[in-house]
């Protein structure tokens, strides 16, 4: 027997979200708040990032096609931008997250063949929470403006936090370098295998034709890199075997002391992947989009960030912890996604018409994050990395 409409009824979620992107949000103009925490709302409760899924959510009350009017409306508010809205956001918010160490992650992905993005990401709990972002035509440069994006979002960071960058082979290069000396920021940054570094006694040599032990950790620590430059850093390398039982190498160049924990940090880059998956394909649909216009993206991508970091808060203050079963003595191997656990907590609330308050942010785990990965291993649960 079919009940009646009222029993269905879900509770906005911007019940939970307003108040609090009000309070990280003082100085924003009262209409455009209101807009940006609309579209934030919509983007958590449709789990999507397509105009026309946001337009069918809670806060959006008209008919359809006006809902879908006002979300190209908000995109299109220029009051809305990463100066005026995500910088000050993540000011309040990064002043009150507890901890001392931050690892930040770098890397690039596309919209297709529309455009390429660049997002930097704060390490934690198998996710890269959005840090700062900017897009670039696929034939156009980026690096000027990537060194640029880092040295704004140092601003951002809490005086007295110990910064280690986590890159890929891409980044290896000694203008970037040079850029995180100036931020006196540490770093971790894979090599490509064709790199030359001067060894003592030696010469020059690429990284390639050095003698591999598996399972030994190499470490070159003050030697010259590249041979048009006068840089010196630690370089390290490591050979293990997959579990697929496929040989690689890892080649790093670090600023940091040269040992095995330089390369459980770096698989932590990986988590900087698993956010452009949710962001595309597995969670927010991004790659379906047709927003193209670079302040549209931005507007929308500044949603994404904001809904990461309330979800990611939402799923650590609930988190599920694995369990062992009577009958073996192996831990579960995959844990769930913060931000999907995140999402069920904040769903199952709106079902029961009882809405959350936004938990205090809790104190990001990277090294100590609990989770298994077959491969490489140290001492610590979240050593168990795998090497792509």
């Amino acid at each position: 027997m079919n009940q009646s409409g009222p029993l269905y009824d879900m509770a906005s979620a911007l019940e939970t979200l307003e108040p609090w992107l009000e309070q990280h949000l003082p100085n924003l103009e009262p209409v455009a708040r209101r807009h940006f925490v609309h579209l934030v709302t919509g983007i958590i409760e449709q789990q999507s990032l397509l105009v026309g899924a946001i337009a069918a959510a809670s806060p959006f009350q008209a008919e359809p096609d006006s809902n879908y009017t006002q979300v190209q409306r908000i995109l299109r508010d220029t009051r809305l931008s990463l100066e005026s809205v995500y910088y000050p956001f993540l000011e309040q918010l990064l002043a009150s997250l507890p901890g001392e160490d931050v690892f930040v992650t770098l890397d690039q992905t596309n919209h297709g063949t529309d455009f390429n993005l660049v997002l930097v990401g704060w390490a934690t709990d198998g996710i890269s929470l959005p840090l700062g972002f900017f897009v670039y035509p696929t034939d156009g440069k980026w690096a000027d403006e990537a060194r640029t994006l880092l040295a704004r979002i140092d601003t951002l960071i809490p005086e007295g936090r110990t910064v280690t960058l986590l890159a890929d082979r891409v980044h290896a290069g000694d203008p970037f370098l040079s850029c995180l000396d100036g931020l006196d920021w540490g770093y971790v940054i894979r090599l490509p295998e064709g790199t030359n570094i001067e060894i003592a006694g030696e010469g020059w040599k690429e990284l390639r034709h050095l003698r591999q032990r598996r399972d030994r950790l190499r470490v070159f620590a003050n030697v010259r890199i590249w041979k048009g430059s006068t840089r010196r850093a630690t370089v390290c390398l490591y050979r293990t075997r997959t579990a697929e039982g496929k040989s690689t190498t890892w080649y790093l160049v670090t600023n940091l002391e040269g040992e095995q924990t330089r390369f459980v940090e770096y698989a932590c880059r990986w988590w900087q992947e698993c956010t452009h998956k949710l962001l595309k394909s597995a969670l927010f649909e991004w790659e379906r989009g047709r927003v193209t216009a670079p302040s549209r993206v931005a507007v929308l991508l500044m949603g994404f960030g904001c809904a990461c970091w309330a979800l990611w808060m939402l799923g650590r203050c609930n988190e599920k912890t694995s369990k062992r079963k009577r009958s073996t003595t192996r831990t579960q191997l995959r844990r769930q996604t913060i931000i999907k656990r995140g999402w069920e907590v904040l769903q199952a609330a709106r079902k029961r018409r009882q809405m959350p308050i936004m938990p205090a942010p809790p104190e990001p785990r990277v090294l100590t994050y609990q989770r298994r990965f077959p491969g490489f291993r140290l001492s610590c649960d979240a050593a168990w990395v795998e090497l792509y």
